[in-house]
């Protein structure tokens, strides 16, 4: 098992007895808010990210050792106009294969970026964004789709663009690849990663508007404004969509473009982490308590 903390440090940990087996401490970054993402294997490495104040980068570990393998650092030129606080990400990377070729895909507050996952090199990059973003990337179809960094428009008003790009590019892709660019105004900065399924984009904004988006044009399909904040991702199981509130609530929908609610209740407590599926079972954390609902 590999656990993160960020700048305090990344350990492999064994299973059957608990004992560590490596450490690796040497990765430093101010992060303001602590860690906020999580590692990710692939192959025989362990991929992490760390975007701060202070510095900002993409890093590989060997798995069975915890020594570096390659450290990617991020352009400095799209960071240089941002307010400091602006700068950190709390993001998880996500691996996607184009034509046979996987990319690392890592959005940051400013820039997102395609990795060769075996090496760290940069394979595109569209600079878009300007402070802060939490929401992993996700993809459907060959289409990878993510929320920038929140911008400030002429008002005042703080707003972030939601991205549908075709990732089969190099270099600067910004002028070519881009499908389709949404303006949520709705949203500073996204909490939860977005879900999708069957062509559909299902997600909740920061202003508590819950909706659901043509994964193909971005046109809104259907939203309702919601009485709390959901800071956990939505997931899919059997047909329906499930949600989960600050507040504890648990909404079910149909998965559909239909607005259809399957089932209302209210957990002890709220709940802020997206909840795991084990088989027939869902393991979710409240504030109170750790559940594991269902069969086995």
């Amino acid at each position: 098992m590999y656990v993160h903390y960020g700048s305090i440090g990344t350990a492999c940990i064994n299973t059957s007895d608990g004992s560590v087996i490596w450490k690796q401490t040497g990765l430093k970054c101010n992060q303001v808010h602590a860690a906020g993402s999580s590692p990710i294997i692939y192959k025989n490495l362990v991929i992490l990210h760390f975007e701060g104040i202070d510095n900002r980068y993409i890093t590989a570990l060997n798995k069975s050792t915890g020594d570096v393998v390659w450290k990617r650092e991020r352009p400095l030129e799209p960071y240089e106009h941002l307010p400091t606080y602006g700068k950190p990400a709390f993001i998880t990377p996500i691996i996607i294969n184009v034509k046979g070729r996987d990319m690392l895909i890592s959005n940051g507050s400013a820039i997102c970026q395609a990795l060769d996952p075996i090496t760290g090199k940069e394979i595109w990059r569209i600079v878009d964004g300007a402070e802060t973003t939490i929401a992993m990337p996700f993809t459907e179809n060959g289409v990878l789709y993510w929320y920038t960094g929140f911008n400030v428009a002429e008002d005042g008003k703080p707003y972030t663009d939601l991205l549908a790009v075709n990732p089969d590019g190099a270099g600067d892709i910004a002028g070519t690849n881009i499908i389709w660019k949404k303006k949520d105004e709705t949203s500073d900065n996204q909490m939860l990663s977005p879900l999708i399924k069957d062509g559909l984009i299902y997600t909740v904004t920061t202003r508590n508007i819950m909706m659901c988006i043509d994964a193909g044009t971005g046109e809104e399909i259907w939203s309702r404004r919601v009485t709390a904040h959901y800071n956990a991702s939505p997931v899919y199981i059997d047909g329906n969509i499930w949600f989960f509130s600050v507040k504890g609530e648990v909404l079910v929908l149909k998965a559909g473009r239909q607005y259809e609610v399957i089932s209302q209740n209210t957990m002890d407590s709220g709940i802020w982490a997206t909840p795991a599926i084990l088989r027939n079972s869902m393991i979710m954390r409240t504030q109170k308590y750790l559940y594991r609902i269902g069969g086995e």
